[in-house]
């Protein structure tokens, strides 16, 4: 599993071309007495993989106050929705059908944006703008990736090598 990653001065984003559960669901499919582990099991048995996962994680801000958290999650959301459709993708990584030059295929995998502390400091321009630099650094990464896995020749089989018969004396 390979992650990219880019970062700005309000937060980080890692990218992963795989769906990937995270951290804190595993959480709760782990424990399987937990209450809301059926939840959890069904939301992401039930999750569409031909979508973009993403979350903002607010971790590393953890020790400010629930309602300066939620704030900055909410306004990091919104900021990449609005990055996600100025590239031409709705909230799930789906081609937006009007859009200029239309995407030919889904954004798939897992990205999580993670808040730094700077976060709480920026004005809301300055965050949507990172959302969209953050994002169209990732696109370029991507694609640089894909490219390289494509260009690749396939591994050949390991083939077991026929042993000599032992002759015993």
């Amino acid at each position: 599993m390979k992650w990219l990653t880019t970062s700005s001065l309000g937060m980080n984003l890692r990218y992963c071309p795989q769906n990937i559960i995270p951290s804190i669901a595993q959480r709760y499919l782990g424990s399987p007495t937990h209450p809301i582990r059926p939840k959890i099991a069904h939301m992401w048995a039930n999750r569409d993989p031909n979508t973009l996962w993403w979350r903002v994680s607010v971790a590393p801000i953890g020790h400010m106050k629930r309602v300066v958290r939620s704030w900055c999650a909410r306004r990091t959301r919104i900021a990449f929705q609005q990055a996600l459709r100025n590239q031409g993708y709705d909230e799930l990584g789906v081609p937006l059908q009007d859009f200029p030059t239309p995407r030919k295929h889904n954004l798939t995998g897992s990205l999580e944006l993670v808040l730094r502390p700077a976060c709480v400091d920026l004005d809301f321009k300055i965050v949507q703008r990172d959302a969209d630099n953050l994002l169209q650094k990732m696109l370029k990464q991507r694609s640089a990736l894909f490219e390289r896995t494509a260009k690749k020749p396939a591994r050949p089989l390991k083939t077991a090598k026929p042993q000599k018969p032992s002759t015993g004396s």
